[in-house]
């Protein structure tokens, strides 16, 4: 039953995505339902009961015999068909599914080849059931109709098809969708394609797969092409070009299909960090893209992207080539391990050989079209937007295989014709040359009409026209056979013969490597040996040159140089010297071959890392047709910091070595360390180098794209920098006369050693990325970054904050191009030193909270406020416990009143044991001094200008101002608005402001039970208050930190005042900490009392700095206690409370103002000019901004 629905479910599907009509839906339906099929004598669905058949008993109108009718009749008459089917417009091949949504049916030919009259039938089997399709050789597409292919395979899914069909009248006709089936013939799989109609008509194959399926054989008569032949003669080069020009010189285009990447799930995508490009390439590089995109092979993304990658530029003397680094693609890539053919594949079709054309695809990875989903996967960053590659990118790695298979299955067929890699060999086989020439001249014009018909586009340069021996994949192909390549034994052959007992060391020791292949060597190397013994004086005689060419000519022999085996695990062995590169290929530790070569003078200035990975390059170039395509080849170095070069990402390395790791990317490498007394073999060839520099050997690219050894040296660090000439000779300048980097520059060119102890002590501190340091023109290079020397520092300190940002921004601006040891540290602190950011400084950030004590019981501590609402001043006063609040209607803001209304409220609810204010001038004054005194409570006081210290009362002004806003807004009685405020619950306490306070609720004009209205004492409420100043505390201190403290006598800023349109931070010095965040502090002449968070550190004292009094005024309390003088009725706040911190001295009585008015300014008192500054034992008055003076006390705070 599962399966029957499931069957169902995606015949609906099907039906609703190619809007089949409702009168065939039901059919379908209930045909499915009943596992019926379609019946041979009507065309209809029916069970099998003649009874029930339409056509029974009745006659066709085709052939007049009965039973059936004439849409099934299999007469020789004209049948009702849809005409020839031509693809006239594909505008884009479908696109791959996942496995799970697509559905393979297998079927088979049961029937031979049928003629009826003019028609020609085949039977094949699908689905277990029998279906006859026709062969239309005119056809360039297989055709089904719907109702087939859901009788055949209900369940397999149609993919997406943009193929428009057209009849032979010239209609035109939508296809459904492509189905996908397989067909063994012969012992053969076959892979066809329908394209699925609504029209009736009998399925139809076209040509092109009756030919693939052997149905149907197109052949010419010989003597046809031998009369062509003859009449043009024999095919010359320049006819060959004149007559395929579009093949040799048209626009790169996509051949037939499309590729498709298979991710590994479990991998997690990667978007790149953008990097970017150089101000002097941006315009070739702009322009290069444009033209990719121009050419089909870019185009721009604007969607969501799960893969990022980075773009890589490779300059080349002619233009530029843009690439990607697919470093973490590629680690998600499933490879599909597409066998690489090999020489050995291709010998045997060679017998009678005479004459070879050897070509190769032009831009062959850019004729590969990807699909959708592939091509999203190689979006890379621009400094224009994404873009993404629409054909197959250099560097992937899946890219060889991918190649190779679309190569063959593109020129599958053709006799003669073996493609290797991007290569393609054609082989004139014969007797005699004359027929030799024949058999050429035909294969190679197929192989041309094939590449115009897929659209292969060949390239010209290293076309081999009918030549009689040619290189091919590391041997000379001839017509006398096969012979061995002489680059593969040049190195050895040509190699000098030792100079002194080192240089014969090392030949030695080469040649002991390879001891148990090379027979008779003890015996020929005894010559040898002598000179090596410890008593033995150097003495070169004619017998130790002939055992030197014995010694070589045993090493080239066949014994020495094994046979290259495809299955057998492959290891390149390189090696660089001062003044030469060598390598050897090897198999189960035998050589396969060996190559060396002598650097140019160029390449002898390299940094030894970049010589290492230099000759790895040099090994994979010269071994390419060995190496490429494999699945891993393991590359031996003596050099340890190369290895973590190929672990890095490829923007982590220095220019040179990109381009170097870029060439790389086309082999799966496998890099491992070996120390240098192990690899005899490269050691001694790339230090024994044949003279006259290096060899020419062949290049074999893929693509195009792989990168020449002189296009290396060509690579200048200063083309991807904005920095100018003048400026990189001044680098070179002092790099020059910096000791520490001349260490370094030795050690760079010499080689690291293998521990840190062994670097020079200047140096050592660059070990941690020794691998990423390189050297061009006597400058040094981390990476990308020039490194600075010391010398030069400090002014490219001061450029780089020449814009005066901040020092993460300094230092994001400098990372791309500079470098030295700290650098970031060095930005950060040359930030923080200037005078100028200092001066026009943002705001701090704010430290954690610290809260109040929790008072235990009502009206213990409270806080009040001023406010001003409608033009009316009133007094403010909140209890801690209940938040109960009370407002005072002030004629004046006097002392005298704000202390009467103060006694008012005290006497109603008690008296507090603690009171906290602001620094108004009606609580910073010995009126309020001596009411606390007299009353018995400690009165605290906040920082000026910082009134989130006085919190819990700037709260209560909010509420009051809300409440009377609001009832002034509807009209109501403010009054009746207040009292349900404090009758109602407050937030997380679950009793009202009254309840806490008096025990009891309040009656309202709310209806109330009398129960509700007795008196009754609120338990839990200290836990409940506890708990929300946590939560509080937790969310005010998630964007907080702690700031220093100061120090007496430091040198600090402080914020400006408000209204000071300069925005300045004023420069001053700390005179006392007066409690834990507040200080005293000197500015301009004026004492300021101001909270840590409104003060800044500084690096310069003021000109004129305030000099602290020998003694601290007995007045200043830096701990809440009793005041010596006022009976302890004035504190500051203490460790324990939030940032209330005020100094509140007591003021003798004799103290005197002078008469000369002082100018205020921002809460503080300056001295006028000519008055004289308080000694010691006094203390200026201090006002708060915006409060009225009232003379004479008050303190200059």
């Amino acid at each position: 039953m599962e399966q029957d629905r499931q069957r169902t479910d995606s015949i609906n599907i099907a039906m609703q995505r190619y809007n089949i009509s409702k009168p065939q839906q039901r059919r379908l339906i209930s045909a499915n339902a009943a596992n019926l099929t379609a019946c041979k004598y009507c065309g209809t669905v029916h069970q099998r009961i003649k009874e029930q058949c339409p056509a029974y008993g009745k006659s066709c109108r085709s052939c007049g015999r009965t039973n059936h009718f004439a849409n099934v009749c299999l007469s020789s008459r004209r049948q009702p068909s849809i005409g020839k089917l031509h693809t006239v417009e594909n505008a884009s091949a479908y696109e791959e599914e996942t496995v799970s949504a697509e559905v393979l049916y297998s079927s088979e030919v049961i029937g031979a080849v049928q003629s009826r009259g003019k028609k020609w039938f085949v039977t094949l089997r699908l689905n277990n059931r029998p279906q006859s399709c026709q062969l239309d050789s005119g056809a360039t597409c297989d055709v089904m109709c719907l109702k087939d292919k859901m009788m055949l395979a209900p369940d397999a899914h149609l993919l997406p098809s943009d193929t428009k069909l057209k009849l032979y009248s010239g209609e035109l006709m939508k296809s459904l969708g492509l189905f996908r089936t397989e067909c063994v013939l012969r012992g053969q799989r076959h892979k066809l394609e329908f394209e699925i109609v609504e029209a009736r008509q009998k399925p139809l194959l076209s040509g092109s797969t009756c030919e693939r399926l052997g149905l149907i054989h197109f052949s010419v008569p010989a003597e046809l092409n031998v009369i062509d032949n003859q009449s043009k003669g024999p095919l010359t080069k320049h006819r060959l070009l004149q007559e395929f020009s579009d093949v040799f010189t048209g626009p790169v285009e996509s051949v037939p299909g499309e590729v498709h990447f298979d991710l590994d799930l479990s991998v997690p995508p990667v978007q790149c960090a953008p990097r970017n490009v150089p101000v002097a390439l941006k315009q070739a590089v702009k322009a290069q893209l444009d033209q990719y995109e121009a050419d089909g092979h870019l185009a721009p993304v604007t969607d969501p992207t799960d893969w990022i990658s980075n773009m890589v530029i490779v300059k080349k003397p002619d233009k530029l080539r843009i690439c990607i680094d697919p470093k973490f693609l590629n680690l998600a890539l499933r490879r599909s391990h597409y066998i690489m053919p090999t020489l050995e594949d291709v010998l045997y079709k060679l017998p009678k050989a005479r004459l070879f054309t050897l070509v190769d695809a032009r831009d062959a990875f850019l004729q590969c079209k990807l699909d959708t989903a592939s091509s999203y996967m190689t979006t890379f960053w621009t400094p224009w937007g994404r873009k993404r590659w629409l054909k197959l990118p250099f560097g992937v790695s899946v890219a060889p295989e991918v190649y190779q298979r679309k190569q063959h299955e593109l020129l599958t067929g053709l006799s003669g014709v073996e493609p290797i890699a991007d290569d393609i060999l054609v082989v004139g086989c014969g007797d005699t040359d004359e027929e030799a020439e024949q058999d050429h001249d035909g294969k190679l014009l197929e192989l041309m009409d094939r590449c115009r018909q897929v659209k292969l586009r060949l390239g010209i340069k290293k076309l081999q026209f009918k030549v009689k021996e040619v290189r091919f994949h590391g041997h000379i192909l001839s017509w006398e056979g096969l012979k061995a390549d002489p680059d593969k034994l040049r190195a050895i052959l040509d190699m000098p013969q030792p100079e002194n007992v080192k240089s014969l060391q090392r030949f030695i020791g080469f040649v002991t490597y390879l001891a148990k292949f090379l027979p008779h060597l003890s015996e020929v190397c005894e010559p040898l040996r002598r000179l090596l013994d410890k008593d033995a004086v150097w003495h070169w005689l004619p017998k130790h040159d002939n055992a030197v060419q014995d010694i070589k000519r045993l090493v080239t022999d066949t014994p020495v140089l094994k046979y290259y085996d495809v299955t057998t695990p492959v290891t390149i062995q390189s090696d660089a010297s001062k003044t030469g590169l060598g390598c050897c290929l090897l198999q189960a530790g035998q050589p396969i071959a060996f190559a060396s070569r002598a650097l140019t003078l160029t390449e002898q200035n390299y940094a030894q890392i970049e010589k290492e990975c230099l000759s790895i390059v040099f090994a994979c170039q010269r071994f390419h047709h060995y190496l490429y395509g494999r699945d891993e080849i393991t590359a031996e170095t003596d050099h340890k910091p190369l290895i973590s070069i190929f672990k890095k990402p490829l923007l982590c390395a220095p220019k040179r070595l990109q381009s170097m790791l870029l060439t790389l990317q086309n082999y799966c490498l496998n890099v491992v360390y070996k120390p240098g007394p192990e690899m005899y073999i490269s050691d001694t060839l790339s230090r024994a180098t044949a003279a006259g520099g290096a060899p020419d050997y062949a290049q074999h690219t893929v693509c195009n794209v792989q990168q020449d050894l002189d296009v290396l040296s060509q690579i200048n660090h200063s083309d991807y920098l904005n920095v100018t000439d003048q400026r990189l000779l001044q680098i070179k300048q002092h790099t020059e006369t910096d000791e520490s980097l001349q260490a370094l520059k030795y050690v760079v060119l010499d080689g690291w050693p293998d521990s840190k102890e062994e670097v020079p002590l200047t140096a050592r501190e660059y070990w941690t990325f020794r691998d990423e340091i390189g050297i061009q023109d006597g400058i040094l290079y981390k990476g990308q970054r020039v490194i600075i020397p010391k010398s030069l520092r400090s002014e490219m300190l001061t450029r780089i904050h020449a814009s005066h940002i901040g020092g993460e921004a300094c230092y994001r601006q400098a990372r791309d191009t500079l470098y030295w040891p700290n650098m970031q540290n060095e930005i950060k602190d040359f930030v923080s030193h200037c005078s100028a950011c200092n001066e026009y400084a943002q705001a701090q950030q704010k430290e954690p909270m610290m809260s109040h004590v929790l008072p235990t019981r009502p009206w213990q501590i409270v806080s009040m406020d001023l406010l001003n609402y409608a033009g009316q001043d009133f007094l403010l006063i909140v209890d801690h416990y209940s938040d109960f609040w009370e407002i005072e209607l002030l004629p004046d803001l006097s002392a005298d009143t704000t202390i009467r209304r103060c006694k008012v409220q005290f006497a109603r609810y008690g008296q507090p044991d603690r009171v906290i204010s602001d620094n108004g001038p009606q609580f910073a004054c010995e009126q309020f001094r001596r009411f606390s005194a007299d009353w018995g409570f400690e009165h605290v006081t906040s920082s000026p200008r910082h009134p989130q210290a006085n919190g819990k009362a700037e709260s209560a002004v909010k509420i009051v101002k809300n409440i009377c806003k609001k009832a002034k807004y509807d009209g109501t009685d403010p009054w009746k608005a207040i009292l349900h405020w404090r009758n109602t619950p407050s937030e997380g306490m679950d009793s009202s402001p009254a309840q806490r306070l008096m025990s009891r609720r309040l009656k309202t004009l709310l209806p109330v039970a009398n129960k509700l209205l007795e008196p009754c004492v609120v338990t839990g409420v200290l836990e409940k208050l506890r708990r929300r100043k946590q939560i509080a505390k937790l969310s005010y201190d998630v964007s907080a930190k702690d700031l220093p403290e100061l120090s007496i006598g430091e040198p600090i800023r402080m914020k400006p005042l408000p209204g000071d349109r300069t925005g300045r931070w004023r420069l001053g010095s700390c005179v006392q900490r007066v409690a834990p965040r507040s200080y005293l502090v000197d500015v301009d002449g004026s004492l300021y009392r101001r909270n840590r968070v409104a003060l800044r550190r500084a690096e310069q004292l003021p000109i004129q700095a305030y000099v602290p009094p020998a003694r601290a005024p007995p007045e200043v309390l830096n701990a809440p206690g009793p005041h010596p003088q006022s009976g302890g009725n004035t504190a500051v706040l203490s460790e324990g409370y939030i940032e209330n911190d005020i100094i509140q001295p007591h003021v003798p009585s004799s103290l005197s103002v002078p008469n000369t008015p002082a100018r205020r300014e921002g809460g503080s008192v300056s001295m006028p000019t000519g008055a004289a500054r308080p000694s010691p034992g006094k203390i200026s008055v201090a006002l708060r901004s915006g409060r009225v003076s009232r003379p004479p006390d008050r303190l200059n705070l």
